[in-house]
């Protein structure tokens, strides 16, 4: 009887390169299973996140500014952020950023 063996690639090296028919249906098996049916055994423990640090090279560059805006368009603000799930200052400057990025590529 011949040996099952399994080789582990990173998910990069899967994105660079088509699947095989073996490694297709192993993700159609596991997409069809219950999460907790999955194991996750062989998933190291990420251990204490209080000392994490955040990769500063991938946040924006932000600065602190001073905007008057109308009393009722920040409760508006507020109401839709709380449905979010954000704070309202989060979501304003998300708005902000889309609208300009629509006003940017509509100008070119």
């Amino acid at each position: 009887m011949k040996k099952a063996t399994t080789k582990t690639i990173t998910l990069e090296q899967a994105g660079k390169r088509k699947l095989t028919k073996a490694e297709r249906e192993d993700l159609r098996r596991l997409a069809a299973m219950p999460d907790d049916q999955i194991d996750l055994g062989d998933i190291p423990e990420l251990g204490n996140k209080k000392d994490w640090v955040r990769n500063r090279l991938f946040r924006p560059v932000t600065r602190p500014i001073t905007i008057r805006l109308n009393a009722p368009d920040i409760a508006i603000a507020r109401q839709l952020s709380k449905v979010k799930g954000m704070s309202y200052q989060t979501y304003l400057k998300k708005l902000l950023h889309e609208a300009l990025e629509r006003e940017r590529t509509s100008v070119r």
